[in-house]
């Protein structure tokens, strides 16, 4: 019992010092995010990763804290990436380390063979935070291209259709029928909630069917290729419908972009399906793996 003691407080301590040493970029990554609806999507999926995985493990074996060789490599790993970082200013090594040390505190709860679940949610987590940090960097370019590409879109509909580009301040504005519809193709506009999302969950889906390096590939690709092709399709969408039909323009920005963000998580569903066969499943260290479906 004294040894389970001294585990629970070693893990307690590792615990505050993540809390104090990562406390700031979490509460900056927060920030980011509180302000943009598909970044919370994106995180809220992310969060139901990491409870499929954590159920998964529990199934198999029980919280037992273990101050293990394996996750003080990890938190060694951390550290060092941390110090790197704010000797550097090169901050994905702070995001590495925040990673890294989230990945020692499972393997401390669960071991090795636990952690490994986590994985996936934990390479989403760091795809959604890189691309938030991102965002100031990217925003002009995707909102230029969603608008470019809407604008030859919507002719193919029998809709006219100019781009109007300011600089300063930057905007794109896609002006419909010579006026009758004027839609700012804002930083909300710009495909990154999507794009974010998509990438996620192929991140998710990647391990739960086997697949070669080139299929790796093909599903990271085909998921961003996808996030920005629906993001061009929801902002032709909402414009399309805001004309052609009586609806209230907050309920088809809200109602219609959230089905089509849906329709890109199906197809990045879909597209899990085809660029892999079933992996083998295994339930626990001492049981026979079995071929799993979809």
């Amino acid at each position: 019992m004294g040894d389970r003691r001294e585990q629970v407080f070693f893990l307690a301590v590792i615990l505050v010092v993540t809390v104090i040493a990562y406390g700031p970029l979490v509460g900056g990554v927060w920030g980011l995010s509180i302000h943009t609806t598909q970044a919370v999507n994106a995180f809220i999926l992310l969060g139901a990763a990491f409870l499929d995985a954590l159920f998964s493990v529990l199934k198999v074996q029980r919280f037992r804290p273990d101050i293990n060789s394996h996750g003080l490599m990890l938190f060694g790993l951390s550290c060092l990436a941390l110090a790197a970082s704010s000797l550097t200013g090169i901050w994905p090594l702070a995001l590495l380390g925040l990673c890294l040390n989230v990945g020692a505190l499972l393997s401390f709860c669960f071991g090795r063979s636990g952690v490994r679940m986590f994985y996936p949610a934990l390479a989403g987590f760091g795809v959604i935070v890189t691309m938030l940090v991102l965002v100031p960097q990217v925003d002009r370019w995707l909102r230029l291209m969603a608008g470019v590409v809407s604008s030859w879109v919507l002719p193919i509909l029998g809709i006219r259709s100019d781009l109007v580009v300011q600089q300063d301040p930057f905007q794109v504005i896609l002006v419909a029928e010579k006026g009758a519809g004027v839609f700012n193709v804002a930083t909300e506009c710009n495909g990154v909630g999507i794009l974010m999302s998509s990438l996620a969950l192929a991140l998710i889906l990647l391990p739960r069917r086997r697949r070669s390096w080139p299929g790796v590939a093909l599903l990271i690709l085909g998921a961003a290729g996808i996030g920005l092709l629906f993001n061009t399709i929801r902002i032709v969408g909402i414009t399309t419908a805001t004309l052609w039909t009586d609806i209230s323009y907050p309920l088809l920005h809200e109602g219609l972009g959230s089905v089509i963000y849906l329709l890109a998580l199906a197809g990045v569903y879909g597209m899990s399906l085809l660029t892999g066969s079933p992996a083998p499943y295994c339930p626990g260290p001492a049981a026979p793996c079995t071929e799993r479906g979809a």
